[in-house]
């Protein structure tokens, strides 16, 4: 039989509850930045996000979770001079001047960000002047001129050829394919200093280089070769090509194909941004700054915008 002592023996200490708080706490910490660096590999599910947030990258969560905290219960020196360790090579890092607590903190801040897979609204465009030199710049893209066209059908066929034959918005992954030649191979090229240059489409296709916009009339005179519905935005120093992916359940579907199939390297933790016109379209980045469509777009006020 147990002694009269037995129950109180078994009772948690205040001390033994403060040491499971903190593993608990520790193990959180640790597991997301690890858990960020698997879930590239995670093979795709297909199941509906919770929270915002894929059920890969819950179930890589817990699993790392749960891996560290059965780490911690059963070499807890070891693990917690690991710990203690990584702690003084950053500090000595902090010393050194390259990489400290406040580079931490805010690097934590953009894995939080990115537990979550995101589309973000952009502030509706309001008071535009008209598009300047805009019959210049729709001239400049000749979407029907042969060697444009040309252009157009085989960078909608280097990429994504099996995903586009399986997807109902074909033309939209043929689009996400023109984007990806083009972006991977232009070279910025500066007009000449007294004139803003506007090269036509198929003046550019040869060369992949120019400007800013330069690269938005090829970008838009491709992707309207092949069907796709694109307009030019114009800020106070820039111009940038914008791709039409319908209403809301279009934008979802172009999310899951940037993130989940097309530029899981790129995309996977990134937030997609869209303009919302009056209709209800949803309208995506597609300028030569971003490694994959939908990214952020320049913090400038927009100025015009131009259909084409």
């Amino acid at each position: 039989m147990e002694g009269p002592n037995a129950v109180e023996d078994r009772k948690e200490t205040p001390t033994g509850t403060l040491q499971r708080a903190v593993n608990v706490l520790v193990a959180l910490v640790l597991a997301l930045p690890i858990s960020l660096a698997l879930w590239p590999y995670m093979p795709v599910l297909g199941l509906p996000s919770v929270g915002g947030i894929g059920p890969e990258r819950l179930l890589v969560f817990v699993v790392v979770l749960v891996a560290i905290l059965l780490l911690m219960r059963k070499w807890p020196v070891p693990f917690y001079g690991a710990v203690v360790l990584a702690l003084a090579v950053v500090t000595v890092f902090a010393f050194m001047g390259r990489y400290g607590l406040n580079d931490i903190f805010t690097d934590y801040g953009k894995m939080l960000g990115n537990l979550r897979e995101s589309t973000e609204a952009l502030p509706k465009v309001k008071e535009l002047h008209p598009f300047k030199r805009a019959e210049e710049v729709r001239a400049a893209i000749n979407y029907t001129d042969p060697v444009l066209r040309s252009f157009a059908v085989r960078a909608a066929t280097t990429w994504f050829t099996e995903e586009a034959e399986q997807d109902p918005d074909f033309t939209l992954v043929q689009s996400f394919s023109i984007f990806k030649v083009i972006n991977n191979g232009w070279v910025y090229v500066s007009d000449p200093m007294d004139d803003e240059y506007f090269a036509k489409a198929s003046e550019s296709v040869g060369l992949l280089a120019g400007d800013c916009d330069d690269h938005a009339i090829l970008m838009a005179a491709s992707i309207k070769a092949i069907g796709g519905t694109v307009r030019l935005v114009r800020t106070t120093e820039h111009i940038y090509p914008e791709l039409n992916v319908g209403d809301a359940e279009g934008m979802k579907h172009a999310a899951f194909l940037i993130r989940r199939v097309l530029f899981p390297e790129q995309a996977r933790h990134a937030a997609l941004y869209y303009h919302t016109d009056a209709d209800g379209n949803h309208w995506i980045n597609l300028d030569y700054t971003r490694h994959y469509p939908g990214g952020e777009v320049m913090d400038e006020k927009i100025v015009g915008i131009l259909h084409v």
